[in-house]
């Protein structure tokens, strides 16, 4: 697959920086909500994991954390897709608006935790339902599947991609390899970097991965103001 990468042809949240700003944030958001609660902000094939793990180790309290950032999460991204449908309606772009809430939620989340004594759980939920919204706002369907919220299907681009291009001699597709492989290889350093900052941030101040990953998203919705196309398009056949 051919990753969209050229800003000026392709929508702004299909190109490779934006696609590894939104993995980065991914991994600031899980690295506080793991480091806080043992919770995945994003990756929620490792809260059921820990669902069924915790269940039958017959721990409830876990259980009922893990579910309930499934559950967060889950109607992050219904309502997400409302507002993505209403913004259809209205033949307008729904990305500035989504990265903007974004940005907005994730603020008054650190304001809150700095002046209330709002539990970790709370906010860990809250966290996911942000996870839940950017999720279903920029998961892309066809071309780069790059994954913002998660990094199994990434790991398995790249390594397919790459095991094509090692294996040309049994077989030439004639499409290219290397250069959509090396675009998911730095979606995935953006996660691997994501969670090594966000970790070692908040042992300095309990908020600082929240903060980087606001910082993150500030950048993207800066660009996507300047942007002409910006929404991912989720059903274009891959050129």
């Amino acid at each position: 697959m051919t990753p969209r990468i050229a800003a000026h042809a392709y929508p702004l949240l299909e190109s490779v920086p934006a696609s590894a700003g939104l993995a980065l944030t991914s991994s600031l958001l899980d690295a506080w909500t793991f480091g806080q609660v043992g919770t995945f902000a994003t990756v929620q094939s490792g809260n059921l994991l820990s669902v069924g793990y915790f269940a039958a180790d017959g721990d409830a309290p876990r259980v009922v954390t893990a579910m309930a950032s499934i559950l967060a999460f889950v109607l992050g991204a219904f309502v997400c897709s409302l507002y993505v449908l209403w913004c259809s309606r209205r033949e307008e772009q729904y990305s500035r608006g989504v990265l903007l809430f974004e940005v907005s939620a994730i603020g008054i989340l650190v304001l809150l935790s700095s002046m209330t004594p709002l539990s970790s759980f709370a906010l860990a939920c809250a966290i996911s339902f942000v996870a839940g919204v950017q999720g279903n706002a920029f998961h892309r369907e066809t071309g780069m599947l790059y994954g913002n919220i998660a990094v199994t299907s990434v790991v398995q681009m790249a390594a397919s991609l790459l095991g094509r291009a090692v294996g040309r001699g049994i077989f030439d597709d004639g499409e290219r390899h290397l250069t959509p492989a090396s675009a998911y290889l730095v979606v995935l350093m953006a996660f691997l970097l994501g969670a090594g900052v966000g970790f070692a941030l908040d042992r300095i101040w309990a908020s600082g991965s929240l903060v980087a990953a606001a910082a993150t998203l500030v950048v993207i919705w800066l660009r996507a103001g300047k942007a002409g196309l910006v929404d991912p398009s989720q059903n274009n056949p891959t050129p």
